[in-house]
């Protein structure tokens, strides 16, 4: 005899990623409508554990069915269902933010393509890469901290990779030199998913530009078919919305949603864009960002790679935070850590006080450069676009948000 005990799915209606779900009470016949994906948790008297039975397997008997999914297992009493002994996770886990320093890390000048034993002999102004070593004795699997979390450095996201004596952040090392007032944290996903990042080369981007338009797609060294993609480009987190699966190895950049001057000139004050712009330059021509060169500068520098997450069910949100009294601070009820990204999409580490019922989120990069381009460049006739502001009101407070990456916790 078989006993429902609880379900895991996904919502075709509403979709939100992998939820928990109680379905109890609902019609067999309406599960297929509702769930693309139902995994059902029941218990197996005759060998007293919990199995998984798979909607798919049973598809067109819950839709004759005219009962609820308990009645429906008591029709089976002296049936053998078909089932699995891997259960799904009984319970959700959000991807949290970590700044490492605070974690007994210590970030020193780093070159991933150099042996260990040569690494003591860089210097900050030479070092292209930082090195991420665990400084308080205890044991850490460095490997495992590449594949399970993204890394930030400035705000921006870098590209890790790891041996068995450290973690390195590339091109972390040139941003460092470019603004040294700075933080690196990691975004933990333990438990939601494995990750792997790839960069790319100028033969795998495919540029055609017309009169009125810009394709720009990527070819991918790995099949993308049920995972979750993601990109960083010129070190922003970009999601489905602008990264598009075309096929099971190619992608499409929809490049026109996105402003990418301001985007650029955000970040050279942060992060090192070597080849894509000089970070002194305020003035570029008003199709510096719709050229075939810009293009392949920019997704092949280190700042740009693909994320590749092995759960494809991992939900995305965006929470908005309010402003709160103090400038670049920000309040919330939320208790957990999660990531914070401002609507210039940065990511910034925050620190943390708290008043009644409230968190207060402190940061350092709350600002919007206001750039003068909709009244004396190209929004206004102009054959230019510029970096410079109006003295009297350069910049303005930042709208911010919890980025919410929620999944049903996975098997290790």
């Amino acid at each position: 005899m078989y006993t429902y005990k609880r379900a895991v799915g996904i919502n075709q209606l509403v979709p939100e990623g992998q939820e928990i779900v109680d379905i109890s009470t609902v019609l067999t016949k309406t599960l297929p409508i509702t769930f693309s994906e139902l995994i059902i948790v029941v218990t197996d008297s005759l060998y007293n554990r919990d199995v998984a039975i798979n909607m798919q397997d049973y598809v067109n008997e819950f839709i004759s069915f005219n009962g609820t999914i308990q009645q429906w297992l008591n029709t089976k009493t002296s049936v053998v269902l078909k089932t699995s002994n891997t259960l799904p996770g009984t319970e959700y886990r959000w991807a949290t933010l970590h700044d490492i320093q605070y974690e007994w890390f210590t970030l020193y000048p780093g070159d991933a393509n150099m042996a260990m034993d040569r690494q003591i002999h860089l210097d900050t102004a030479s070092a292209k890469d930082i090195r991420v070593y665990k400084t308080d004795n205890s044991s850490v699997d460095y490997r495992a901290l590449a594949e399970r979390c993204l890394w930030t450095f400035n705000g921006h996201l870098v590209r890790a990779v790891a041996d068995d004596t450290g973690l390195y952040l590339l091109n972390a090392g040139k941003n460092f030199r470019t603004n040294d007032n700075c933080h690196a944290c990691c975004i933990n996903m333990n438990t939601m998913t494995k990750l792997k990042t790839y960069p790319f080369k100028a033969e795998d981007v495919i540029f055609e530009q017309g009169d009125d338009y810009t394709f720009v797609h990527l070819k991918t060294p790995v099949k993308l078919l049920n995972k979750t993609i993601w990109m960083s480009i010129g070190g922003r987190l970009y999601l489905n919305d602008v990264v598009h699966l075309v096929s099971e190895k190619m992608l499409a950049i929809r490049t026109e949603r996105v402003d990418w001057f301001t985007r650029i000139f955000d970040s050279k004050r942060f992060i090192d864009l070597e080849g894509v712009i000089d970070k002194e330059r305020e003035v570029v021509g008003k199709d510096f960002f719709t050229t075939e060169a810009f293009w392949k500068a920019l997704l092949t520098h280190p700042s740009t790679f693909l994320i590749v997450c092995d759960n494809p069910h991992l939900y995305v949100s965006l929470d908005p935070v309010l402003a709160y009294k103090s400038p670049f601070t920000y309040e919330t009820r939320e208790t957990k850590p999660l990531p914070l990204l401002t609507a210039d999409g940065m990511l910034p580490k925050y620190f943390t006080s708290r008043i009644i019922n409230r968190r207060i989120l402190n940061t350092d990069l709350g600002n919007q450069r206001l750039y003068l381009n909709w009244t004396t460049g190209i929004g206004n006739g102009g054959d230019l676009y510029h970096g410079y502001t109006n003295r009297f009101k350069p910049s303005k407070l930042n709208d911010a948000y919890l980025l919410s990456i929620r999944s049903v916790i996975q098997e290790n």
